[in-house]
């Protein structure tokens, strides 16, 4: 036997009458879920706990009963069967507690119908509830659709097969402004047309299945509209119908418009079109008020411009010969005309009291009408006036205007683009001409540059070998002088002592000019190959200042370095140039008694980068020139000198350029006081960069004297 579920709530004070009840059950086929409760309290928390399928209670108990618990049930709205299983009760009893509500009872002694009343129960239990979900769904259904009918934003009529109205939704008793009463039993065509037997009613036409017309007016309604109609039962032979009324006033209107926009758009479109011919201006202007005349219904017409202060009949359509003599220039300071060249559209519907007396008689020998007149603008200018007419008594609409004024404006572009396009051809010719010119010149910088490419090399190959030829006989003549003066036991007189030194000076001073030209001979010939090794630029220092005792001595100026120790891959030698070049210009144009620091500290490229403008004046591809390189070490020279002028400090790296006359290369009293070759910052910038490093300078502290900076790869 297939087992049922069954949710029981058992309101009994005897458990074992209890145990007895659920035996018949599960005998019966029943897989019982169960709670017994006693009271009130208990019974209301149950029901509300959880669902169930049967309530069985006991008439008599001493806290409860069974009427009680009917009570208690129908307060918690639920509809479940209710049995009474007791012992022997009073016949009164047991009628009031069926008519209460209470669906059977039962001896607690004879349980024979114990299953056939729960099966009937439980059966006609779910067939109420199941008719209780179809009642609400049909309400809800009713309401659904009344609703929607109602919030359908057309007008809907439901008609009899003669006509009547039988129902209708809001929307119609809002377009009447009418009540729902009123409109019942009313025929339809007496609704829309006030009678009731219109000519060519609608719906008439609509009951007899025929198409439905469109845009339909009805006399006791504003506006458009069109009707559909539909059978309301099919299969009937005789039925009703459903007529839909849609209100169509703004599409109605929308089509209007659309028809006068395409009008519009389609005669700037034309007009738009010619801007860009070739054509004579005059012809263009014709052309223009052709296609106003031909899209607008416009019957007079004629462009004046402003020529030499006075506004001209340049070009006109549709005016007599007459009229065109008497409007051929305007007046400037009559009320109209001033208004237009101020820049505002001016219209009237007569003729009288606006042009002169020839001017009025031929527009009234020609019927003209109303008329407007518009400025040509360009911007905030106004270049000329655009008039035009009709034949007809009327007034120009604000949108006729706004689009005549757009009009207007498009002619003055045309105007102002025939006038530029002259110009433009002038100076085209013009450019042409400096194009060739430009060609020619740079066909001559073209060949100066290969000339100067070449003497340029022979120059180089020049000095190379003039400063080969010439280092011998200098080192000759140094070695000779240094014997005479200093290992010589000849006497010499005091003049000629002093002449022999200065000879000696002037041969030493010769000697560093060659050097530094073979120096940059090398270097701009490229020729030269890096040997590099690990070189530390400290004990380099401090060997170049060893050898610059003498004149530091002299011009009593100290020296003091504190760099960092560390080693960087350089080549040794021209790294010791570069240092006793830059020492030797910080004693130069540093005064007696001053000071020169000699620091030096790895840095990174990011720190670099914070100083990315400034490093720009000195190497414009910065910092694409060090990408390559994450760190770097970095040497400063600094010293308490005359300092460099801001506007020469990328200059001094050139060739041969020193600054000022001599007396600013001579800040000292002993020696160095010569202007120099103008080659040694030069060669230490032609160092720094086939190492792949970088040099600038920069004020000290304060602004006093120079910082020069040299940057060498790491890697």
């Amino acid at each position: 036997m297939e087992t049922k579920k069954l949710s029981l709530l058992l309101v009994e004070d005897s458990a074992e009458d209890a145990l007895l009840l659920l035996r018949d059950l599960r005998k019966g086929g029943y897989d019982v879920e169960y709670e017994r409760v006693e009271t009130m309290p208990a019974m209301e928390q149950a029901l509300a706990s959880r669902e169930w399928d049967l309530v069985i209670s006991d008439y008599r108990m001493p806290n409860f009963s069974a009427p009680a618990a009917l009570e208690t049930l129908k307060r918690s709205g639920l509809d479940l069967p209710f049995i009474i299983v007791s012992g022997k009760i009073g016949e009164e009893m047991l009628v009031d507690a069926m008519r209460s509500g209470a669906h059977d009872y039962l001896m607690k002694g004879n349980l024979s119908r114990l299953i056939p009343a729960v099966e009937r129960e439980l059966r006609e239990s779910a067939e109420r509830r199941t008719r209780r979900r179809a009642e609400l769904a049909i309400r809800q259904g009713k309401i659904e659709w009344e609703a929607a009918f109602d919030a359908v934003s057309d007008l809907v009529v439901l008609t009899d097969p003669k006509g009547t109205i039988i129902r209708c939704n809001n929307k119609l008793i809002e377009y009447f402004r009418t009540t729902y009463n009123r409109v019942i039993g009313t025929d339809i065509t007496e609704l829309f047309y006030g009678e009731r037997e219109a000519e060519g009613s609608i719906f008439r036409l609509c009951s007899e299945l025929k198409p439905d017309q469109e845009d339909v007016r009805f006399p006791v309604l504003k506006g458009w509209y069109n009707a559909a109609c539909y059978p309301m039962h099919p299969t009937e032979s005789k039925h009703g119908f459903v007529y839909v009324i849609k209100d169509i006033t703004k599409r109605k209107r929308m089509e209007e418009e659309k028809k006068l926009t395409d009008r519009e758009l389609l005669t700037l479109y034309a007009i738009a079109f010619r801007l860009n011919s070739r054509r004579g201006s005059k012809r263009i202007m014709v052309d223009l008020l052709s296609q106003l005349h031909h899209m607008l219904q416009i019957d007079f017409s004629g462009i004046h411009l402003l020529e030499r202060g006075t506004l001209a009949l340049t070009a006109w359509l549709g005016l007599s010969r007459e009229f065109a003599a008497a409007f051929r220039t305007l007046r400037r300071d009559a009320g109209w005309v001033r208004e237009v060249l101020g820049g505002k559209s001016v219209k009237s519907d007569e003729i009288a009291g606006h042009f002169s007396a020839a001017a009025t008689a031929a527009a009234e020998a020609m019927g003209m009408g109303a008329w407007c007149a518009l400025p040509l603008k360009i911007g905030s200018g106004v270049i000329g006036v655009l008039f035009v007419s009709h034949r007809s008594v009327r007034n120009y609409t604000d949108r006729e205007v706004f689009l005549l004024s757009s009009i207007a404006n498009q002619m003055a572009v045309l105007i102002e683009n025939h006038t530029l396009y002259d110009r433009m051809k002038v100076k085209n010719e013009e450019l042409q001409r400096s194009k060739r010119e430009l060609k020619e010149h740079l066909e001559e910088v073209k060949r100066a540059n290969i000339e100067l490419g070449r003497l340029n090399q022979a120059k180089n190959s020049f000095i190379g070998m003039a400063s080969h030829e010439l280092k011998t006989p200098l080192t000759s003549i140094m070695g000779g002088l240094q014997f005479l003066l200093h290992y010589s036991d000849i006497s010499m007189t005091p003049e000629q002592k002093e002449m022999m030194e200065s000879v000696y000076e002037g041969v030493t001073q010769l000697k560093g000019i060659v050097d530094d030209l073979l120096s940059i001979s090398r270097i701009e010939a490229k020729g030269f190959v890096l040997q590099k090794r690990p070189v530390n630029l400290t004990s380099l220092c401090e060997e170049v200042r060893h050898t610059l005792l003498l004149p530091l001595s002299e011009r009593d100026i100290a020296v003091s370095i504190t760099a960092d120790a560390c080693s960087i891959p350089a080549d040794e030698g021209f790294c010791r140039l570069v240092v006793r070049n830059l020492l030797e210009n910080a004693i130069k144009f540093t005064p007696d008694g001053g000071r020169i620091e000699i620091s030096g500290r790895p840095v990174i490229r990011d720190e670099l980068l914070g100083r990315r403008e400034f490093l720009r004046c000195f190497y414009r591809e910065f910092p694409e020139n060090v990408e390559k390189v994450g760190e770097f070490y970095r040497l400063d020279v600094a010293d308490t000198g005359v300092g460099i002028p801001e506007e020469e400090r990328v200059r001094i790296f050139e060739k041969f350029y020193g600054i000022g006359d001599i007396a600013y290369h001579s800040s000292g009293k002993t020696g160095y006081m010569s202007k120099g070759s103008g080659l040694g910052l030069s060669i230490v910038k032609g160092i720094m960069d086939a190492h792949g490093g970088m040099v600038w300078v920069e004020p000290g502290a304060g602004g006093a004297g120079s910082v020069f900076s040299l940057l060498f790869p790491m890697t």
